[in-house]
């Protein structure tokens, strides 16, 4: 799905929680988008949604999300 997306995502970076004070979430992901709008548009699609209840809802005990804007810094996209 991220690779169906490039006009709205910006960085995609997912791996193990290595924090040894919170082991109860295993995985983490950070997702960068190109604008808020893209957000928006992306987390409200019709896809994200399924591809949420198809795959990861059936296996996710516990989750937590954090939504926050950084301004720009450079021109270089990572």
């Amino acid at each position: 799905m991220m690779l169906e997306s490039p006009f709205f995502i910006v960085q995609f970076t997912h791996g193990l929680n290595l924090s040894l004070s919170s082991k109860e979430y295993t995985h983490g992901v950070v997702i960068r988008f190109r604008s808020v709008e893209a957000f928006e548009i992306f987390i409200n699609s019709k896809e994200y949604k399924n591809v949420w209840h198809s795959k990861f809802q059936t296996i996710v005990h516990k989750y937590f999300s954090l939504h926050f804007s950084v301004d720009l810094v450079g021109t270089e996209i990572m």
